[in-house]
């Protein structure tokens, strides 16, 4: 399966479909071969059977007036068969009457006289009957016969199986090369414009719809799902150019170093925000690529192919089809056959769409990320009625792909607390950036078990928020200048994220504190927001 991983979509379909002909046509090979094996030997059973029946007729007389001799010749007449290799004769009390046997230069030791029936033993057919007289019982007569005749008929079948596999592979490889292009080509097409996308960050191609079936559907989502965050970027580089140049305008008329320092930190948010935004598009991505290799797997394994072994057995019995469905075992077996598969076929297409589905809801999903960022993306100094529990999840919901995508499970304690007039996207931003640590913490932990918890909680002259993570830990020489401006630990990291989370708390006259038992002992992040007098009417999320 490893192999399958890592080669193109259209080998795998190749690959899969030519082992599911091979495994397929095989065990339809085995099952013939099966069924004609056993019907030849109940028939070689019953053709023994009549053989035994008839020469034992013959020779009641023999056993009745005691002659041995007329016996002998009667069952001697058995070398017409050359299936037959011994046959005897045992009287009613068990004694042996009479032996035949084809070649004498063999040893034949006769068995033991037994009941009537018949045993495949090796090579061999060994069948007894009873020798009636007038409805009495006057002997017993034992048949042995040769399974040479099923031998030769196995491997003629074994030349015609294999003749008939290679042909039909050959064919199923020709026809899957062509008719797999028509499920690869416009996945592999979707595919190399979202690794494009991924790659270059550029939300200015589209895809190009080939069909109109759910592929197609798939591919206008896509294509508007780029659409929109092409205009949210653009929107995003105008607010920035806008933001730099009041900047500059509030520079040349102020030298406050402080709030310069407070609006590059909010800057600095609202780039990692916007950059958190980003990357759970490009998670869902991968989530719609792999969505998309699935349907393509359901539809290279579909039983459809199977109809076309049906097709050639009825127009080869078109002359006499209704007498070979009626009497022929194969065609009694075509229409429960045919129901079995019109029930694969639809178990088939209720897959297809759950997956279709699926895709579906991945492309809303990333609709409700830029949906999220653009009701958020707002500047600063605004302050409203919020419903924090609303936040908590927003904030959750914008980093959700990427937790998901590392396996960090979220466990939420969120008390009931009154809505609290606040700067929302300040809020947001702290949110945002103690779940993304936190989440970071967990990864450079490499534990199985990595954990987050949001607990929220309010007490007469605050709400707290904290989150905690089972990630590395803070060590204690680090506590100290955690949030300082410029301090980081993590690769790749800008130290802006906790500095500007802490001055953005104390700007709301509240604060952000931070505690850790130590190296590999996860830490703690509480929010403080102060219940002001500006709450003068007290609500509670229901």
């Amino acid at each position: 399966m490893e192999i399958l991983q890592n080669t193109s979509i259209q080998r795998k379909q190749t690959l899969i479909i030519m082992l599911t002909s091979s495994v397929v046509l095989l065990l339809a090979c085995a099952a013939f071969i099966t069924y004609d094996t056993i019907t030849f030997r109940r028939d070689l059973v019953e053709d023994v059977s009549v053989l035994a029946s008839a020469v034992g007729d013959n020779c009641a007389a023999a056993i009745d007036f005691n002659d041995p001799k007329t016996a002998a010749d009667t069952l001697a007449a058995l070398r017409v068969r050359e299936n037959i290799i011994s046959a005897c004769l045992y009287s009613h009390d068990g004694r042996l009457f009479a032996v035949y046997q084809r070649d004498p230069a063999t040893v034949f030791v006769p068995p033991p006289v037994q009941v009537a029936g018949q045993q495949f033993k090796g090579e061999q057919l060994n069948l007894f009957r009873a020798v009636e007289q007038k409805g009495e019982v006057v002997g017993t007569i034992f048949v042995a016969s040769d399974l040479k005749d099923l031998s030769a008929r196995l491997v003629h079948y074994t030349g015609i199986v294999a003749v008939v596999f290679v042909a039909s592979l050959l064919v199923a490889l020709a026809l899957s090369n062509r008719l797999q292009r028509l499920v690869s080509q416009p996945i592999l097409q979707l595919a190399q414009v979202a690794r494009l996308v991924a790659l270059e960050k550029n939300y200015s191609v589209r895809a190009t719809r080939h069909n109109n079936d759910e592929i197609g559907e798939l591919v206008n989502g896509f294509n508007e799902m780029l659409e929109q965050i092409q205009e949210r970027d653009i929107a995003l580089q105008l607010a920035r150019e806008e933001r730099e140049r009041r900047a500059e305008e509030r520079a040349r008329e102020r030298e406050d170093i402080h709030k310069q320092l407070v609006d590059a930190s909010r800057r600095g948010g609202m780039a990692e925000i916007a950059s958190n935004v980003l990357h759970n598009v490009g998670n869902v991505l991968n989530s719609v690529n792999i969505s998309a290799g699935l349907i393509a797997d359901y539809v290279r394994k579909s039983k459809a192919s199977n109809l076309n072994r049906v097709v050639d057995l009825l127009r080869e019995h078109t002359p006499d089809l209704e007498a070979f469905i009626a009497r022929d075992a194969r065609g009694k077996y075509l229409p429960a056959y045919l129901a079995e598969l019109s029930e694969q076929l639809m178990a088939e297409q209720a897959t297809i769409i759950r997956e279709l589905d699926s895709l579906r809801r991945n492309v809303e999903h990333i609709k409700e990320i830029v949906a999220m960022q653009q009701s958020y993306a707002t500047f600063g100094g605004v302050k409203e009625n919020v419903n924090l529990a609303s936040l908590v999840e927003d904030s959750l919901r914008i980093n959700e792909s990427s937790l998901d995508r590392h396996d960090v499970a979220i466990i939420r304690e969120l008390e009931q607390v009154p809505t609290m007039n606040v700067e929302k996207y300040k809020v947001l931003q702290i949110l945002v950036n103690l779940l993304r640590n936190a989440k970071y913490a967990c990864l450079e932990s490499e534990r199985t078990d990595k954990r987050l918890t949001v607990r929220m909680a309010s007490s007469d002259d605050c709400v707290r928020i904290t989150v905690v993570d089972n990630g590395v830990g803070i060590p204690p020489e680090n506590m100290t200048r955690i949030f300082n401006h410029g301090f980081t630990t993590r690769k790749g990291g800008h130290g802006f994220g906790l500095h500007g989370g802490a001055l953005a708390a104390r700007e709301m006259g509240g604060s952000l504190t931070a505690h850790s038992d130590g190296p590999g002992q996860g830490a703690t992040f509480t929010l403080e927001l102060p219940q002001t007098a500006a709450n003068t009417k007290e609500t509670f999320p229901k």
